[in-house]
């Protein structure tokens, strides 16, 4: 048997994904607490650079130099060198602290990060953020003492907008504050390096740093509008929970953002940049645009990725103020650096805002298994009236005949050797119950449905090698421990509560007895989702005539569909062990199994 998601804290086996994503979010956070599991030095080392997220210090890099250029023409050497390293690092370390600190709401936010998490082991990145630490002050020493407390109290500041006691992310606007130092801190690491010493700005530079400083706090505020629903869960106050709800958060967010963009062209007044620097401003539109998005968002997955395209959106601006501000070969130099950790992030998946990080039902913010933001429609009975005689070419026609092959492919982990007892809850049309019945003959197979229009259908197709039933899938007419292989073919999500019919599919099993089950899903390849994104169009097309509303109402139905996720985190709650899963047509569909324990009463 594999390893038990629901063992205590104390284990040290180590979880596969599939069992860590099916524990709820309190239960995750209480395991990333407990004893952590082995990992391979290449493997640390590539999971600290995906956690410390090497794209979000892009735009730090960006106002180091600009720092620098306000001291005066730029020194390609040694300390110029050291310092671009701090400047870097003062966005990854606060990443990897970020992520060390702020478990229970990312268990809610942003699952991925946190499986990233449990397999580097937490103690493991507290080691890799103290050796950070040491690494800032080493590298500090180069410009003197002076520089060296300023440095030393910088990451201070740091490490308090997440550690305690100040932990001022938790406080709204000192949150921000703090968040906005991962521009100024490498604008000012450039200014006194530049200096070789602590020089308090002068006027030009005080502009440009007063400049950064906004712009990043629009940054903050437009990072916090995903985390919306974890957040608040875990109680953590932001400046996006202030808020009602995540849209209210989301329009403040997009108002502060476009006035900061906007406030570009002060700067040449305050002779702080040269007119040239107004070129940059076109970059409002677009950011006009990303705004538009984060306010549209239909939840966190959405805005996460609305989060990721606005990081290339502020490397872009920011480069583009950098390359007007200082012309010259140094100007692209970073420019062609920044791209290349850019791109190279993305071709290498070093981000933990992915979307297989931020997709599931902990990306909404609820706990796993919850209901979706979206409300789930109800499918009436009356439908199913309508469309029983229809109901199998309706399907075919959808899916270009892939839920036969579906459906076939369930029935292949059918054991044919054995004479099974078989229920095929929700069957329809018994597409599902005859596809067994083929495979094992001597199966004794029940379709179960509330439908008697679609189980007349089903008892012409399968010809009375299925015994169908009239019944309710919450409540079964059957003893317990009595099939020895339950199946559900796209219905558990239709289910009024899929908890209770969760529990009676464990109940009418035998102990070791197999569940399998049947769901749609999206497709993972970006091509193909764009293809399935269209057919979704077509059928809200079609929809609109009312002889084919059962379309609009497929559609909705796969809109809001919870994902493979959910359906683990639903069988892990019901009992069900030894889960597993497998993506079917690049993900449209997923074919779902797990066990009923051997020992269970």
């Amino acid at each position: 048997m594999g390893p038990n998601p629901t063992k205590p804290a104390g284990t040290a086996v180590p979880l596969s994904a599939e069992e860590f994503r099916a524990v709820l979010p309190q239960r995750q956070a209480e395991i990333l607490r407990g004893p952590q599991v082995g990992v391979h030095l290449r493997e640390f080392l590539r999971l600290l650079v995906m956690i410390g997220r090497p794209r979000t210090c892009v735009p730090g890099l960006f106002a180091y130099v600009i720092g620098l250029g306000y001291a005066g023409p730029v020194r390609p050497d040694a300390l110029t060198l050291a310092g671009a390293v701090q400047a870097f690092l003062v966005g990854f370390l606060a990443n990897v602290t970020n992520t060390y600190t702020d478990v229970d709401e990312d268990c809610r936010n942003l699952p991925g990060r946190v499986w990233l998490l449990y397999r580097l082991g937490r103690r493991r990145l507290l080691y890799a953020i103290v050796a950070l630490n040491v690494l800032m002050a080493a590298l500090a020493l180069c410009y003197g003492p002076a520089y060296l407390v300023f440095v030393l109290v910088g990451l201070l500041g740091l490490h308090q907008y997440s550690f305690g006691p100040l932990r001022m992310k938790a406080r709204p606007f000192l949150g921000l504050y703090i968040f906005a130092q991962a521009v100024v801190g490498p604008f000012l690491i450039g200014w006194f390096g530049a200096h070789r010493t602590v020089v308090a700005p002068t006027g030009p530079a005080l502009a440009m740093l007063a400049f950064l400083f906004l712009w990043f706090v629009a940054k903050g505020l437009v990072k916090n509008v995903p985390d919306y629903d974890g957040d608040r869960q875990a109680g953590l106050r932001t400046s996006a929970t202030l808020f009602a709800d995540r849209r209210a958060a989301a329009v403040a967010a997009s108002a502060v953002t476009l006035a900061a963009y906007l406030s570009l062209p002060l700067l040449v007044p305050a002779q702080a940049s040269p007119p040239r620097v107004l070129f940059a401003t076109p970059w409002a539109v677009l950011a006009a645009v990303q705004c538009r998005r984060l306010v549209r968002a239909p939840d966190a997955a959405t805005g996460n990725r609305v989060l990721r395209a606005d990081m290339l959106l502020s490397s872009g601006f920011l480069g583009t103020v950098l390359l007007l501000q200082m012309p010259g070969w140094s100007s692209v130099a970073v420019l062609g650096a920044g791209a290349v950790i850019l791109v190279g992030s993305d071709l290498l998946a070093l981000d933990t805002r992915r979307d297989a990080d931020a997709n599931g039902p902990a990306a909404s913010g609820a706990p796993a298994g919850a209901p979706s933001p979206r409300p789930r429609p109800k499918t009436p009975q009356s439908l199913f009236d309508r469309v029983a005689g229809r109901y199998d070419l309706f399907n075919s026609a959808l899916s270009l005949g892939s839920d036969r092959r579906w459906r076939r492919l369930a029935a292949a982990r059918v054991d044919p050797s054995r004479r099974l007892r078989v229920l095929d809850l929700a069957t329809g049309t018994g597409g599902l119950a005859t596809a067994v019945a083929a495979r094992n003959p001597a199966a004794y197979v029940v379709g179960c449905d509330l439908n008697a229009a679609m189980l007349r259908v089903a008892r012409e197709k399968t010809g009375g090698h299925v015994r169908l039933v009239r019944a309710d899938g919450l409540r079964l007419p059957f003893a317990d421990g009595v099939f020895d292989l339950a199946c559900v073919a796209f219905a558990v999500d239709d289910m009024d509560d899929r908890e209770r019919c969760a529990a009676e599919l464990l109940r009418v099993l035998r102990p070791g007895g197999t569940l399998l089950l049947l769901e749609l899903g999206t497709p993972e390849n970006r091509l193909l989702r764009r293809l399935y994104a269209g057919g979704l169009h077509v059928m809200r097309l079609l929809g609109r005539s009312r002889r084919l509303a059962g379309y609009r109402h497929l559609r909705e139905e796969i809109l809001t569909y919870r994902g493979p996720d959910a359906i683990a985190a639903l069988c892990a709650e019901a009992g069900f062990a030894r889960y597993g899963r497998r993506p079917l047509t690049g993900g449209i569909a997923y074919l779902h199994w797990a066990e009923r324990r051997p020992h269970d009463p």
